[in-house]
């Protein structure tokens, strides 16, 4: 009996060491904050593939989703368009939509707290950013520690949470901080978990690498067509190529570093329209009546392509990896620069059209 109960229990070790961290059955309740949300559908997507898990229609001003997870992932809830990420895992889950708050589940519990240094980071940038006196350079050179500490905070994450469905996010973020060339994604993917080299993501991270060495400074441009909402079909080499200096912003309306990218790009173009260079914006990964929206909110004056659709391939052309993202063409096409912004963008271009007199 004493060899049957060892036996048993020694099965019963095995399979609670072999079990995976947050998998188990799960319940999460969407609340929303009117009954404006009544009878609409509330989708579970993969972060990595983009596609649709599990849906619900929204009753009584709440979402219910229930299954069972062996394996934890990253999902973004997607309501109109507007997203919310969290990690589906085993237990009880609740998010309150308005707040953007998730709350329960061990994993959930430690993408809140990064939330929170990343907040607290953000604070302190931002305080240090409006301090009187405070120059440009001192500014960027503030921008660029923050953007090294953010990177610093999701490898830690990825370090911690490798086997779970926080890992591949997290990784995949920290990545995002870095500006790594094909061989250095290459030596950095080498010593992640063998699975998320497999997962659509990665395989795009590298594809965009490989893009951007394609379309890098002194190359010449790319062309692209897309088909507007209007019906009419435009074409990059009808903006750039033309015997005049093109920037071009690659940019969405929900993006808020594009919006405030806005303003710089405004003195720019005040100081050089019409005067050896054009402006051009290009939508993409954004609902074109977004787009339009956002344009006459902004009060943009150059034009903007703005397709029948969401926009992506345009950017996986030129290996862009997040926006806003600014290219500037020469007269006959050349890339002159890409990837700046701010002061160094302001700065580029002074220099590109003081070179052109």
């Amino acid at each position: 009996m004493k060899k049957l109960l060892f036996i048993l229990s020694l099965v019963l070790l095995m399979a609670s060491c072999s079990s995976k961290e947050g998998a188990g059955k799960y319940t999460i309740t969407v609340n929303f904050p009117d009954a404006s949300f009544n009878g609409k559908v509330a989708a579970l997507t993969s972060y990595d593939t983009g596609d649709t898990v599990q849906q619900a229609k929204i009753d009584q001003q709440k979402a219910i989703f229930e299954g069972e997870v062996e394996d934890t992932y990253y999902s973004r809830l997607v309501v109109d368009g507007k997203r919310l990420g969290f990690v589906v895992e085993a237990g009880e889950i609740t998010i309150d939509w308005d707040k953007h708050e998730v709350k329960g589940g061990v994993l959930n519990e430690r993408l809140a707290a990064l939330d929170k240094e990343l907040e607290v980071m953000g604070e302190e940038f931002e305080k240090l950013s409006e301090k009187e006196g405070v120059t440009e350079e001192e500014l960027e050179a503030m921008g660029e520690e923050f953007e090294a500490k953010e990177g610093d905070a999701f490898f830690k994450l990825y370090e911690a949470n490798k086997e779970n469905g926080i890992g591949p996010w997290a990784y995949y973020n920290f990545l995002m901080c870095k500006n790594y060339n094909v061989a250095q994604l290459d030596s950095a993917l080498a010593t992640v978990p063998a699975g998320y080299k497999e997962m659509k993501r990665f395989k795009k991270a590298v594809s965009d690498a490989q893009q951007v060495e394609k379309t890098a400074e002194g190359k010449m441009f790319t062309d692209f067509t897309v088909q507007g909402e209007d019906g009419k079909t435009y074409k990059l080499s009808d903006y750039v190529g033309k015997g005049q200096v093109t920037l071009v912003d690659f940019w969405a309306s929900w993006c808020g570093p594009c919006r405030r990218a806005i303003p710089d790009i405004k003195k720019l173009y005040e100081q050089y329209n019409g005067k050896g260079m054009n402006f051009l914006g290009v939508a993409v990964w954004d609902e074109p009546a977004d787009t339009r929206g956002a344009i006459e909110e902004l009060q943009i004056p150059w034009p903007v392509i703005v397709g029948n659709q969401k926009l992506e391939e345009l950017t996986n052309l030129y290996g862009i990896m997040g926006i806003p993202h600014i290219i500037v063409f020469g007269p006959d096409g050349t890339i002159l620069s890409r990837g700046l912004d701010g002061k160094k963008l302001i700065d580029k271009v002074n220099e590109i059209m003081a070179q052109k007199k």
